[in-house]
């Protein structure tokens, strides 16, 4: 239990650094002159440099295991949390971005690592939903809290705090979480390397690629970054009402990541509960498409619905593990890992120049949102199309040899 409870307090922080932006966009962009591009570039450099940091995160957990590699890589968060607070241009910020970016790139591998160390494989999605669902406190923190909190002291103060339960959860890795490093002689640099190279060559991964890719971005553009200026500029809310909406957003995202943990351990089907979770995220994305302007509510109650049933991450983490044999979990969670990120920066860069296409256009804000809809459900349509031809279970082998 204590483990878990450092995991999730770790993951909260990191699920927190995430979805921040997108509350208090409107107060970022106008202290630091952002337009519609500079804001996507902004957020997704975060995830930028949580991807490329994957590869020495996935070396680093495979020879020091969970506690060091988490412990030491968050105080680079801590280090990025105080930048970012203190910036006064755009290029300070994003140092800042990198650096939280990094610190924070081992803690869900790293996490998951740790699972499936310690529990058996038919209990690893179970668990790993667990982690998250708890630890979705901190994407909570980063809505009407952070929203109150900005009100009250300002988005920079508000940061710093953050920075100071950043510090507590990286101590608390590095002195109470249980060392994990595996047994055995530790390979070079560059076997490790090569290994990781390797994870390329499983066939059974190469449909589930941009299931990755997709999933995970689609909601994060939504709910880490386009959320925000969406509810701002289509319907006037304020930071404290937008807080309001994306709380609620949070709260089925936690939800939803516990159930879909759930329903995986009972119905023992992975595949087929990841299409239909995607399918089921689709219909809120089309319904906002279609009426962007219905208004704030309709909106509401469209982003809990990608909340609750958008978050199959674990699903296909468990469901790719199982084409890996043991001796790849590490390079292969944190090649995968970096896929979804790369996928997140993407999205969200192109979302960013899409964006300011359209202002440019002078396209009201509802039909610049429609386009934003359009572009994250075809996105996550044609994913799904792909994922249905993988195979239902792996065999714990690859790479082959």
């Amino acid at each position: 239990m204590r483990n878990l409870s450092i995991l999730c307090f770790a993951y909260a922080i990191s699920l927190f650094y995430r979805g921040m932006i997108s509350v208090i966009a409107p107060e970022i962009s106008a202290d630091l002159a952002l337009n519609e591009s500079g804001l996507g570039l902004l957020s997704s450099t975060f995830f930028i440099s949580f991807a490329i940091a994957q590869v020495p995160c996935g070396l680093a957990l495979d020879r020091l295991g969970a506690r060091l590699t988490i412990g030491l890589f968050m105080w680079l968060a801590v280090l990025g949390t105080v930048l970012f607070s203190i910036a006064e241009t755009s290029s300070v910020a994003f140092v800042g971005q990198v650096l939280i970016g990094v610190g924070c790139a081992p803690i869900f591998t790293g996490s998951m690592l740790f699972v499936g160390r310690h529990y058996p494989p038919e209990r690893f999605a179970y668990i790993t939903a667990l982690v998250i669902a708890v630890g979705s406190i901190g994407d909570l923190l980063g809505t009407t809290p952070l929203a109150l909190v900005t009100e009250w002291l300002g988005w920079r103060s508000a940061l710093l705090l953050v920075m100071v339960l950043a510090a507590a959860a990286a101590s608390c890795c590095l002195l109470w979480l249980e060392p994990d490093r595996p047994v055995g002689e530790p390979q070079s640099l560059t076997a490790m390397l090569r290994g990781m190279a390797r994870v390329t060559t499983v066939r059974g991964l190469w449909p589930i690629v941009p299931m990755f890719l997709a999933s995970y971005a689609v909601l994060m553009a939504i709910r880490g970054l386009w959320s925000g200026p969406y509810l701002a500029e289509v319907f006037q809310l304020d930071t404290g009402e937008r807080g309001n909406v994306i709380f609620a957003m949070s709260i089925a995202l936690g939800v939803g990541t516990f159930m879909l943990g759930v329903l995986d351990r009972f119905l023992k089907n992975t595949r087929r509960l990841v299409i239909v979770s995607s399918v089921l995220t689709l219909v809120p994305l089309l319904l906002l498409a279609i009426y962007p302007s219905e208004g704030a509510n309709f909106a509401m109650w469209a982003f809990v619905a990608i909340g609750l049933f958008g978050f199959n991450y674990p699903l296909l983490m468990a469901h790719s593990r199982s084409f890996l044999a043991p001796a790849y979990h590490g390079r292969g969670m944190a090649f995968l890992t970096a896929l979804s990120f790369v996928g997140v920066a993407l999205i969200q860069s192109i979302s960013g120049w899409m964006m300011g296409m359209s202002y440019e256009a002078q396209m009201s804000p509802s039909e610049q949102y429609r386009l934003l809809f359009i572009l994250l459900g075809g996105a996550l349509a044609l994913a799904t199309v792909v994922y249905g031809f993988s195979e239902r279970q792996g065999r714990g082998t690859g790479p082959l040899k």
